[in-house]
């Protein structure tokens, strides 16, 4: 299904996030990893919706930002942490289901410039475009041993 899918480096990120607590509350899963690209869902249940029924924003954001750093990772196969995020609402997120996609576009030694779209799903529509982000994903150094 997807050409570019890397499976260990999949299952590194759903581990690497299974493994963190806001990750695992979220329910966040990844479906395909590799060559700068992700594609990661949600599904949507009760505790993330806002008070007119719509995922709140801070989830779509929250699932943007995974996708965009996850991407990063993809792309450079180091470890990364956001350092700049900007996102675009487009509709509100009504469905079963929160579906990102995310492609690295340029990716230098220290930073990768990432979008990514945030796709809602229900099962009696078509998937509708609920937001847009572009985010600067920074590479962090590989980690050595400390000298006494």
């Amino acid at each position: 299904m997807y050409d570019w899918n890397n499976p260990a480096l999949l299952a590194r990120l759903n581990g690497n996030s299974a493994a963190d607590g806001f990750n695992k509350w979220f329910g966040v899963q990844g479906l395909a990893a590799g060559d700068g690209k992700v594609e990661i869902i949600v599904p949507i249940r009760a505790e993330l919706r806002q008070h007119h029924g719509y995922v709140h924003g801070g989830c779509i954001g929250a699932l943007a930002d995974m996708a965009c750093a996850w991407a990063g990772a993809a792309a450079s196969g180091q470890d990364v942490v956001t350092s700049n995020f900007t996102l675009h609402f487009l509709s509100p997120a009504v469905g079963d289901k929160l579906r990102a996609k995310a492609r690295t576009i340029r990716s230098g030694r220290s930073l990768a410039t990432v979008e990514a779209e945030v796709w809602c799903e229900a099962a009696d529509k078509d998937p509708k475009l609920v937001a847009t982000a572009l985010a600067s994903i920074a590479i962090l150094p590989e980690r050595r041993p400390r000298i006494s």
